[in-house]
């Protein structure tokens, strides 16, 4: 299941949809709760945007023991995570992609790279 999206301000509510949608259709794991994963969608979209993305793939993977969602973009860069202070107005997103996830990681692309967050069967 994959969507491409255009590089736009609607991108993560496109994503957020998208994820849903299909995460509703499909006899997702026992324990893997899908607003984590539409929430995480979002996230990775929304730094896909802000590293100056052009192209942005969503694909969800569903097993009986897993669910996968793959964020591949073309911008530059390497998302990193940051300590964000009490007022910063930005630096969490990578935060609350690790705290909603069970794993997450990065593979380079050609161009770009490719963030693939995963939840568990519980």
């Amino acid at each position: 299941m994959k969507s491409t999206l255009a590089a736009d301000i609607s991108a993560p509510s496109q994503a957020r949809d998208f994820v849903a949608t299909q995460l509703e259709a499909a006899p997702v794991p026992q324990g893997v709760l899908i607003d984590k994963v539409v929430l995480t969608a979002s996230e990775l979209v929304t730094n896909a945007l802000q590293a100056g993305a052009s192209a942005i793939e969503v694909t969800v993977r569903v097993s009986p023991h897993r669910v996968d969602l793959v964020v591949i973009d073309d911008a530059e860069g390497w998302p990193t995570p940051t300590n964000a202070a009490w007022d910063d107005t930005a630096g969490r997103g990578l935060s609350i992609v690790d705290q909603l996830t069970d794993s997450w990681d990065v593979a380079a692309k050609k161009r770009g790279k490719a963030v693939t967050a995963s939840w568990f069967r519980r």
